[in-house]
């Protein structure tokens, strides 16, 4: 279903809200739920609601540590990880790379409890990870940068993914994939082999790259219709449009900027992401508090244009020498004032997931608990710069190797 715009002749589609909401719980859930940290009845969510007081409660008939919830009284259990081991085990498993029965045999681990604690550790880091984000994330102004990319699997199997990166100091907040165990209508399941990714062969020239990817947008059924070519499914699951990912990942990057007082959000060059982070940060754009840009990187080119219109919109392209930008929100004259932080850690952890992720996948969970993290080793031990992003952020005072993020996970979730 769409709708005929009269000025400019698309035909932007209606949006299932529904579909929408089921999918963004579920990757709500998974992203941010506090399953080891705090009350799991009155602050089920990192960023979106306070964290409450506890108190110690006792200890359960196996010796483990009781909390009683000060807010609504609830009682919960605290963490305790009493096999380290087997985590460390799985750990070194997935540095090593190998394929998945491969991996579980080097582990030492029957597959289910291999698989039980390849979830745990996933929640561990996840929430170590989000913990320390809490804190640190209350600026005065956040700069975001969201890409989309493919990232293929064997047998022509594979994922669309939304990556999201602060931009001062290139750490990953967030990244979302098409996969989804809602149930879903045959029209909701993405099942094409058209490929609409925008590309363009004048990689040296900015204007004739935006030029191409203006074309090409017009050549869309609406400009909304990203497709990503052939992916095949993949087991006890469905892929949902690259579109509906992009409404969905947006909405949670609330969980983010609610917490800066002004926020700008650098997007790839692509309609449904304008569309999407429109709709997301509506109420921000209204108050003044927020800007959306586009963001095209590009170190190699030649030209220079300074509030140039193109494309079918009219849209004012400014460059630097990290590549353009265009203000969809924001009033710019000039690009004199306006400093793009430097940043292309969306592509280098891009290029990380598809050289440690195994392409031999075929599960939702495994490949949501192994991105996850990845996520979280790329931000903590991957050096940038004689640094790490989140020393960068600020979210670390150290360096760590995988193991010691281990133990430094284990200590900062058991107190």
């Amino acid at each position: 279903l769409s709708i005929e715009c009269k000025l400019c002749g698309s035909n932007p589609p209606w949006i299932n809200n529904a579909v929408v909401e089921k999918i963004l719980q579920e990757k709500l859930t998974f992203q941010f739920a506090r399953k080891l940290t705090n009350c799991p009845k009155c602050h089920q969510y990192f960023f979106f609601s306070e964290p409450s007081e506890a108190k110690l409660y006792g200890f359960t008939s196996a010796g483990t540590q009781r909390k009683k919830c000060d807010q609504c009284h609830t009682v919960f259990t605290a963490p305790n990880y009493k096999n380290i081991s087997a985590l460390s085990r799985v750990l070194t498993s997935i540095l090593a790379n190998k394929e998945i029965r491969l991996s579980i045999k080097a582990s030492g681990l029957p597959a289910r409890l291999y698989y039980f604690y390849l979830n745990q550790l996933a929640i561990l880091l996840t929430n170590f990870s989000r913990l320390n984000e809490e804190k640190a994330l209350k600026k005065q102004h956040l700069g975001l940068n969201s890409e989309g990319k493919v990232l293929s699997l064997d047998h022509r199997r594979g994922i669309y993914t939304v990556i999201t990166s602060e931009m001062e100091s290139g750490y990953i907040l967030l990244q979302s994939n098409n996969l989804t165990q809602q149930p879903l209508t045959a029209k909701d399941v993405y099942q094409s082999k058209e490929n609409t990714i925008i590309s363009s062969k004048h990689s040296n020239n900015l204007e004739n790259v935006l030029l191409d990817r203006y074309q090409q947008n017009m050549t869309r059924k609406h400009f909304e219709c990203l497709l990503v070519g052939e992916l095949k499914t993949i087991n006890k699951c469905h892929l949902i449009y690259p579109d509906k990912l992009a409404y969905i990942h947006f909405q949670l990057l609330n969980a983010f900027t609610t917490k800066a007082q002004t926020y700008s959000h650098y997007i790839e060059h692509e309609s449904c992401f304008r569309s999407a982070s429109l709709m997301a940060s509506a109420a921000d754009i209204k108050k003044l508090t927020a800007n959306i840009y586009f963001f095209l990187p590009s170190r190699q080119a030649s030209d220079s244009f300074q509030g140039k219109k193109l494309g079918w919109w009219n849209d004012k392209w400014f460059s630097n020498e990290l590549g353009a930008f265009c203000p969809i929100t924001a009033n710019i004259k000039n690009a004199n004032s306006f400093k793009l932080p430097a940043t292309n850690s969306v592509n280098l952890f891009y290029a990380y997931l598809d050289k440690h992720l195994n392409k031999g996948l075929n599960s939702m969970n495994v490949i949501d608990n192994l991105c996850e993290i990845h996520r979280v080793i790329f931000n903590y031990c991957e050096i940038n710069e004689a640094t790490t992003r989140a020393q960068s952020l600020q979210v670390s005072n150290k360096i760590y190797n995988p193991e010691t993020l281990l133990n430094a996970a284990l200590k900062a979730i058991m107190n």
